[in-house]
């Protein structure tokens, strides 16, 4: 029995949360450097929506901002456009670098040329993330139409080979491969093409945020069991990537309401626009748009901007301890303290019957302590 109970708890990963985490500070920034972009993306909002399409964040605003960075671990440099078509990029890097933070971003690769991988190089970039979404060229280059898969995996060999031959730990280059019902039978075949270009991690997210029914028809993961053919594609990647002692990563294809908070954790991180306004996260704040609707379970859903301050005029500080943005995170803190509380009060589990009695009031208590309303109807509240 105590076995059982021990793989019950390692297969679904409840735990109890350390005390720390209930009420701590920011430690990651999410920083939309432009809007801009030179793709037109299946998925994307920017292909569906007009939306500012054509804005880069301000210098200033971003000078006044880095007086907050040594308190972060990181700056993250990127939102809904490609980083690297910002003018003052790896001005904004250094300045990172600068106040002793570490600087990371996710690029399509269309810009990752030598000069850019220079200064990656130079700045000590902690994180490189390079998008795909499939594991050919017909499939990568449909989905992210004006993308050449050819070329991307070239631009990427290159950065290893830089890193390598500089004799550099950083950056840490990871690939993100997108599993929708067209590129997750491929996900084996990009794990070896992955490992043989010698990069140091493959992400393999979900299509978590559709902008078009017809992108949430293409995903494959949902409340309902997955199906047979997807799960396998996912556990076989496992393997091989277990086999070649490569990392992988990948996100359950059932959601569960389980999940205590968000992936992107807004108690630790945060999102600031193009504008320089704070949202808790990058879907909280969708191409500055008031009328921006994603999909959830096959429904539309209206997503206002969720908009805490401005940079431009107060401090981070400021904004992260109003009121309004310490009741929106409180709705986690509840959950993470109730949750505490029930794990807290059994010191141990020793038959079945224990065990189900914990489940049911850990579902009790987290049933009772909801999500933020804003958060309810987005995939990342269920683990995706």
């Amino acid at each position: 029995m105590k076995r059982i109970i021990q793989r019950f708890f390692k297969k679904t990963g409840i735990k109890k949360p350390a005390r720390d985490l209930i009420h701590p500070g920011p430690n990651i920034a999410q920083v939309e450097v432009t809007t801009r972009c030179n793709l037109k993306c299946r998925m994307c909002p920017r292909t569906h929506f007009s939306g500012e399409k054509h804005l880069d964040f301000p210098w200033e605003v971003f000078q006044r901002f880095s007086v907050f960075f040594p308190r972060m671990d990181l700056v993250y440099l990127q939102g809904w456009g490609e980083p690297l078509m910002h003018p003052r990029f790896f001005d904004m890097v250094a300045l990172v670098r600068q106040n002793d933070c570490q600087a990371g971003f996710t690029t399509n690769g269309s810009f990752l040329n030598e000069t850019a991988i220079g200064e990656i190089l130079r700045l000590s970039v902690k994180y490189v993330t390079i998008s795909l979404a499939g594991a050919d060229p017909h499939t990568h280059d449909t989905i992210r139409a004006g993308s050449h898969f050819d070329a991307l995996l070239g631009s990427v060999s290159n950065l290893v080979e830089a890193k390598r031959r500089e004799g550099r730990e950083t950056p840490q280059i990871h690939l993100s491969y997108l599993i929708t019902r067209d590129s997750v039978a491929g996900l084996p075949d990009m794990v070896r093409k992955a490992h043989e270009i010698g990069v140091d991690r493959l992400i393999a997210p979900n299509l978590d945020s559709p902008a078009t029914k017809e992108e949430d028809d293409h995903r494959i993961f949902g409340f309902e069991e997955p199906s047979r053919d997807f799960q396998k594609a996912l556990d076989d990647a496992q393997i091989v990537a277990n086999k070649l002692k490569f990392r992988l990563s990948v996100w359950p294809l059932k959601l569960s309401s389980d999940i205590l908070i968000c992936e992107l954790n807004p108690l630790r991180q945060f999102f600031v626009n193009v504008h320089g306004d704070v949202t808790p996260c990058t879907y909280s704040s969708v191409m500055g748009r008031n009328d921006y609707c994603r999909y959830f379970s096959g429904a539309e859903v209206p997503s206002s901007p969720l908009i805490f301050g401005s940079l431009e005029q107060d401090e981070m500080e400021v904004i992260w301890n109003r009121e309004e943005y310490r009741r929106f995170r409180r709705y986690y803190q509840n959950r993470l303290q109730q949750h505490n509380q029930v794990s807290l009060n059994r010191t141990s589990i020793h038959s079945i019957f224990g065990l189900n009695d914990y489940l049911r009031d850990i579902d009790k208590a987290l049933s009772e302590n909801p999500p933020p309303e804003f958060c309810r109807k987005c995939y990342k509240a269920y683990g995706a």
